[in-house]
C-alpha cells in the first residue's frame, strides 16, 4: 500500500472481526470448562469455525461468539444480573492512574458475565474511543485512504445525544453508537476533540449539575425514543482527568465511582479532594456515589509501595479493593497490538489474571452495596 499524507506507519489496524482464538481461552474468558463451552455450542446449534492448525483442524473462536456464549449464559439464568441496572463513573483528578485502562477492561468483564455494557467516552482526547478501535481525528473518507475502514471514524458524541443548547447537532443513538466487537459486546459512546464544548454547554444550561444525571435517568427508562438506554445492564462513563462539567456531572449520575490510585502521595491527593467534593455532594444533592478505589500499578515486595497500600486503606476503609492491579508491560504490548488486555490471548496472570481478580471484588462489592440499599 502507497505511503500518503498522513502516513501509513502512524494508523495500525487491528480487524476485531478476524482474530480467532482457542477454545481453552475462549472458555477461561467466561469462566467456564472447555466441556461446558462444547455444550452450550451444542445446545444452542452455534456454528463454530474451524480453524487449520497443522495437519488438524480447531475450533477458532470469534469475540462475537465469546460474547454470544457469555449473554447466552446470562439468559439461561446461569449468571445473574444486578437487581437494578447500575451506572459507573471512572475518574480521579489525577493524570496518569490507568483510568482509561481500568474503564475499557471493566466493560470487557462486564460483557463477559453476559451483561449488556455501555461505555460512554467523557473525555474530549477519546483514549477509550482509540481503546476500543475507533480514531477521534479522521473522518471516514481520510481513514479509508489509509486502509483502515471508513466505520472505524466517529459519528458523534454524548453531547449529540443530550441535546442541551444548539452546539451539537441532534443525533439519534443509532448515528452515533458504536459496537466493537459485535451486537453482544460492550457498546461505545464514542467521544472527540469537538466534546471539549460541553463545559460550556453545561455551565448555561438550566439545573447544569443535573442534566447529564436526568438524561440518564431518562435514557434508561425509556423515555427518549431518540436514545434508549433501558436495555442496558451497565453503563460506564470514562472522564477526563481534569474537575470539567461533564466529569461533575457524571459524578451525580452514577452510582458507584471507580477510583484508580496510583500508589503515590499525589494520587492519594487527589482522592482525598475527591471524597471531600464527595461529601459536599451529599449535603447539596442529597446523594453520593459509593467510592470503589482500585490500587493500580503495584509493584510487589517494595516497602514503600506497601505502606502506601497500607495508608491508603486507612484513609479509606472499606472503600479499597484488596486486591491491586501491578505494575506490568502487558498493558501496553496489548495496545501496541490494538486489543485491550482483557482480550489479549498473551497476557499474563499478572496482567489479565490480576485484572479479573479485582473485578470479581467489584462485583461483590456493588451487590453488597445494592443488597444493603433494598
Amino acid at each position: 500500500m502507497e505511503n500518503n499524507e498522513f502516513g501509513i506507519d502512524q494508523y495500525p489496524f487491528t480487524d476485531f472481526q478476524q482474530l480467532f482464538y482457542s477454545s481453552k481461552y475462549a472458555a477461561e474468558c467466561i469462566q467456564v470448562s472447555q466441556d461446558m463451552l462444547a455444550l452450550i455450542e451444542k445446545q444452542h446449534n452455534l456454528n463454530i469455525r474451524r480453524i487449520p492448525r497443522g495437519t488438524v483442524e480447531a475450533r477458532g473462536y470469534t469475540l462475537d461468539d465469546i460474547f454470544r456464549i457469555a449473554s447466552i449464559r446470562r439468559e439461561s439464568g446461569v449468571i445473574k444480573p444486578f437487581p437494578r441496572p447500575i451506572t459507573l463513573s471512572v475518574y480521579v483528578q489525577k493524570g496518569g492512574t490507568a483510568k482509561t485502562t481500568t474503564a475499557c477492561n471493566l466493560a470487557i468483564q462486564f460483557s463477559l458475565m453476559g451483561l449488556r455494557t455501555l461505555v460512554i467516552d467523557n473525555d474530549p482526547q477519546a483514549d477509550v474511543t482509540s481503546m476500543l478501535g475507533y480514531d477521534p481525528d479522521l473522518t471516514a473518507a481520510e481513514l479509508e485512504d489509509v486502509g483502515v475502514p471508513g466505520a472505524r471514524a466517529v459519528d458523534g458524541h454524548i453531547g449529540n445525544l443530550m441535546r442541551v443548547g444548539s452546539t451539537y447537532t441532534p443525533l439519534s443513538l443509532e448515528e452515533v453508537i458504536k459496537k466493537p466487537f459485535g451486537e453482544f459486546g460492550p457498546h461505545l459512546i464514542p467521544a472527540e476533540v469537538t466534546l471539549d464544548e460541553m463545559d460550556i454547554v453545561l455551565r448555561n444550561a438550566n439545573g447544569s449539575d443535573f442534566r447529564y444525571s436526568i438524561f440518564i435517568e431518562q435514557a434508561r427508562n425509556g423515555k427518549l425514543p431518540h436514545c434508549d438506554l433501558s436495555s442496558y445492564d451497565v453503563i460506564i462513563m470514562d472522564n477526563a482527568p481534569s474537575g470539567t462539567m461533564l466529569s461533575r456531572n457524571s459524578m451525580v449520575a452514577a452510582d458507584f465511582l471507580v477510583c484508580p490510585i496510583r500508589m503515590d502521595k499525589f494520587s492519594f491527593r487527589a482522592l482525598s479532594r475527591l471524597a471531600f467534593r464527595l461529601s459536599e455532594f451529599a449535603k447539596d444533592f442529597q446523594r453520593s456515589p459509593e467510592i470503589i478505589a482500585i490500587p493500580t500499578m503495584y509493584i510487589r515486595n517494595r516497602p514503600r509501595i506497601q505502606a502506601n497500600l497500607e495508608r491508603l486503606t486507612t484513609l479509606f476503609p472499606g472503600k479499597v479493593t484488596q486486591s491491586p492491579l501491578y505494575h506490568n508491560e502487558d498493558y501496553s504490548k496489548s495496545l501496541e497490538e490494538g486489543i485491550p488486555v482483557s482480550l489479549w490471548r498473551q497476557a499474563s496472570d499478572n496482567s489479565v489474571g490480576a485484572f479479573r481478580t479485582v473485578f470479581s471484588e467489584v462485583v461483590s462489592r456493588i451487590r453488597d452495596v445494592l443488597e444493603a440499599s433494598k
